[in-house]
């Protein structure tokens, strides 16, 4: 749109009619017209906004991303601490089974009859404690199944990874200082380059600073670093930028699993 032939509605208001269809004068867009023009301008895109929680939203600010940042540099340059000693932790539950929406479609004759593929009924949670280095390097995962107990022999797997058994699948107090005495500090103090300490930068949730993991942290030299409250779906680097990969990654395994 130029100066000289001005719009008569803004462009979120055009984008906006022409997605509903919007019939009013000669000028209002039409779906077709729509079509066009995000053909004609590739670098634009149709989207749909997600829901955010009232407090995730009035908590993400400028005022609080700089204060979060600024209190991160100062730690790390008071204890001369390298981005090669800083991790971030996080939890993601994922679900064993499938649900009805996560089977795929297909295109088939009409004379032909409908696909059947294995659906699960096991839609129990499993926990994964993921861990990464600001270099990009990970340490190996945690998994809390639900269950009662459990024997080594039915786990073949690296002898870093540990496998922890809750009642429902969940994370609680236990468990994260069991994850931090016993998977995180034996392969972050294995990969330290100098003397410097290690600063571990996590969510506040309540499990994440129990007397237990604290004293922990303290014995060996950790900086505890927790993130402003309800900030982690922009400042959590995991939740941000690993945990929609792993799970889309997860379906597609199930996936390849039930056509097996």
């Amino acid at each position: 749109m130029t100066s000289a032939s001005p719009s008569p509605y803004s462009i979120y208001a055009t984008f906006r009619r022409a997605s509903a269809g919007a019939k009013s004068g000669p000028r209002a867009p039409s779906r077709k017209w729509l079509a066009r023009f995000l053909a004609r301008h590739e670098v634009l895109k149709l989207g749909k906004p997600s829901g955010l929680d009232p407090k995730r939203a009035q908590a993400f600010n400028e005022a609080t991303v700089e204060r979060h940042f600024d209190l991160l540099r100062k730690v790390m340059e008071e204890h001369d601490i390298p981005w090669e000693h800083v991790y971030n932790m996080d939890e993601k539950g994922i679900q064993r089974g499938r649900r009805n929406g996560e089977l795929e479609k297909y295109i088939l004759h009409r004379s032909e009859r409908p696909v059947y593929k294995l659906r699960s009924a096991n839609l129990e949670l499993v926990t994964v404690i993921e861990c990464v280095r600001a270099d990009g390097e990970s340490l190996k995962p945690t998994f809390i199944f639900p269950g009662k107990e459990f024997h080594k022999e039915w786990f073949e797997v690296d002898p870093d990874i540990l496998i922890c058994m809750s009642p429902n699948g969940w994370t609680d107090d236990a468990l994260c200082a069991e994850w931090f005495e016993h998977a995180f500090i034996p392969q972050a103090t294995a990969k330290q380059t100098s003397d410097a300490p290690i600063l571990l930068i996590y969510d506040g949730h309540g499990s994440h600073a129990t007397p237990r993991l604290v004293e922990l942290a303290l014995e060996n030299n950790i900086h505890l670093f927790c993130l402003p409250p309800h900030t982690t779906h922009k400042l959590q680097p995991l939740d941000v930028g690993v945990f929609a990969q792993l799970s889309s990654a997860w379906k597609k395994r199930k996936t390849s699993c039930a056509s097996t």
